[in-house]
Parts: C-alpha cells; sequence; structure tokens
C-alpha cells in the first residue's frame, strides 16, 4: 500500500512568500512567462482556490529555486552536495588555509607567556592579559568562533567581499566567512545582506547562488534575504544576534573579553575592516551598536530587492 502523506498544504502561503521575498510582489509577469500562466491562475494558487499540475509546481519551484517539498509544504528538503568549479574550490582552501593559519598564530601569541595546566586558567589568564579584543578589535579567526553561536546576522557592505571573493580574471570564488554562512543556515539563523547598488550587484548574485548550490534552495528562501541601496556605502559593518548561553559556556574566553560590548539580548556589532591591509575588525560600543541597528533598519526599510531572472541576471525590483 502507498504511504499517505499528512502534511499540511502551504502552497499559498509560501509561494506568497517567495513572490514578496524575491521581489516580485509588484511585477509577476516574469514569473507567468517563466511558468506559462495567467495571472488569474497565479492569483488562485496564492488564494488555493485551484491547484497547479505536476508540471506548473516543477516550473515553480525551479523558478524559485527550491524544492518541492518546500513549495508544497514549507519544509525544507536536505541539500545535494554541490563540488563546485576548480577555481573555487580552490579558493576555498586558501581562504581555509588562511583562517587557520591566522588562528593559530593569534594562538600561539596569547599563550606565550602562559603555562597553566587547565584551560580555565588559560582563559582567565587571557581575559586579564591586554589583546586586540580588549582594546575592541577582532581577527577573522575570533569572528568565525563568534558567528557559530549565531541566531541572526545583519550585514552591511558596499560588496560582500568577505563573503565572496572577486578573482583577477572578474569571476567570483568563495570568501572566507561563506562555509560559516551555509553551517548556520543548516541550523535556521537568518541572514539579512544590504549591498550598495553599485558595488555589490554581482558579488550579491554571486552569494546566492554559491549559498543556494551549498545549503539548498530552500535553506537560502526560508532564512536570507537580498537587497540593495542606493544610498552611499563607505564602510561596512556587522550585526549579529549570538546565543549567549552556548558561547559562554564553550569560549569562555572570548566571551570574557566581548562581555562589555554583547547587549543583554545577545547582540553584538562590528565595523568592517575597509581594506585587506588590516588584520582585524572593530567592536561597536554599545550605544553605537545600537545606532547602527536603527540605522540598517532604516536603510533596510528603503532598500530595493534582489530579483534574478531565470538566466540568472540581476535586476531590481
Amino acid at each position: 500500500m502507498s504511504q499517505v502523506d499528512h502534511r499540511t498544504v502551504k502552497l499559498g502561503e509560501v509561494l506568497a512568500s517567495l513572490i514578496e521575498r524575491q521581489g516580485y510582489s509588484r511585477n509577476r509577469q516574469k514569473i507567468l512567462d517563466s511558468v506559462g500562466i495567467s495571472s488569474s491562475a497565479l492569483s488562485q494558487y496564492l488564494r488555493e482556490q485551484s491547484k497547479p499540475s505536476f508540471e506548473k509546481l516543477v516550473a515553480l519551484a525551479r523558478f524559485f529555486d527550491v524544492s518541492l517539498d518546500y513549495l508544497v509544504f514549507g519544509q525544507r528538503a536536505a541539500p545535494s552536495m554541490d563540488s563546485g568549479p576548480v577555481p573555487a574550490m580552490i579558493e576555498h582552501a586558501l581562504a581555509d588555509a588562511r583562517a587557520r593559519t591566522s588562528r593559530h598564530a593569534a594562538i600561539v601569541r596569547r599563550i606565550t607567556r602562559v603555562l597553566a595546566d587547565r584551560v580555565d586558567d588559560v582563559a582567565r589568564e587571557l581575559s586579564e592579559t591586554p589583546n586586540a579584543s580588549r582594546e575592541g578589535l577582532l581577527q577573522d579567526d575570533e569572528l568565525l568562533r563568534l558567528e557559530r553561536y549565531a541566531r541572526s546576522v545583519d550585514v552591511l557592505s558596499p560588496d560582500l567581499d568577505f563573503d565572496v571573493v572577486t578573482l583577477p580574471d572578474g569571476s567570483t570564488a568563495p570568501g572566507a566567512f561563506l562555509e560559516q554562512v551555509v553551517s548556520n543556515l543548516a541550523r535556521s539563523c537568518t541572514y539579512r545582506f544590504l549591498a550598495s547598488a553599485e558595488e555589490g550587484s554581482k558579488s550579491g548574485t554571486a552569494l546566492r547562488q554559491m549559498l543556494v548550490a551549498r545549503a539548498g534552495g530552500d535553506a537560502v528562501a526560508a532564512e536570507c534575504d537580498f537587497r540593495v541601496t542606493s544610498l552611499p556605502v563607505l564602510v561596512g559593518i556587522c550585526l549579529v544576534e549570538i546565543d549567549i548561553t552556548p558561547f559562554s559556556a564553550e569560549e569562555p574566553a572570548l566571551y570574557e573579553q566581548l562581555e562589555t560590548y554583547i547587549s543583554a539580548e545577545g547582540w553584538i556589532g562590528y565595523v568592517i575592516r575597509p581594506n585587506r591591509e588590516s588584520n582585524a575588525d572593530m567592536v561597536m560600543s554599545k550605544d553605537r551598536r545600537e545606532s547602527a541597528r536603527q540605522g540598517f533598519d532604516a536603510a533596510w526599510r528603503s532598500a530595493q530587492r534582489r530579483t534574478e531572472t531565470p538566466a540568472g541576471s540581476l535586476l531590481r525590483a
């Protein structure tokens, strides 16, 4: 006997969310042309007054880059593995090596004069010793360790270059933070990426495509939002809501170094360094962080959503 699927159908709700989040609320013509349906048919799907054929369901899922499970039931399907192009793999390996080398160097510097037998003693020594984090600076390895505990992340950047690297030939490859974003999406951490309309269009498109390839279209549709702003973006910022309980338990030294910068709700913010010659980003004070959150939210509300044609070229909604 065939097994009966008792899951609740959420096609109308999910379809409405995809249309809104991917920037087609004002103009649905590209959906109609790609799927081959009329405007009235799409409206009936949204109101769940009629059901699309299997072929139309597949076409809708393909257009929005999600699985049928997500489109019909709002549930993610397991993402498939993607080897990626050779240049991208090489760049990822280099980025990983740089992150590990940086972390090793930071640890060596910090434990040079520390000969304690227990981890707690080392953490206590580090928290009392002046270092980059106590002075309000964070290196990439520390940022990666911090982001592992993120619940939500807001990124404002001219070109998103720490998630996507532009190679000399103009192609793009994964940046140092991309794999951490992929890992966080798997545990339902949400991301809002806001980039400059002038500088961030290509990298934003590449970032979304890389995340879909690695985390799956369902995860990206559910947890990521991409917008571009016409406002001048002179420097990047990152606002992170962290899960304080596991962070403080599993990274006691780093937590103690950052505790004065973290709000009671778990928010911390930092200014992204404007060049690759620097080796650290600057943590915001609490009052600056709150001002930055208000500024980000205002810029986000006025920004344009990213939309993509089936061929993958970026448009503005």
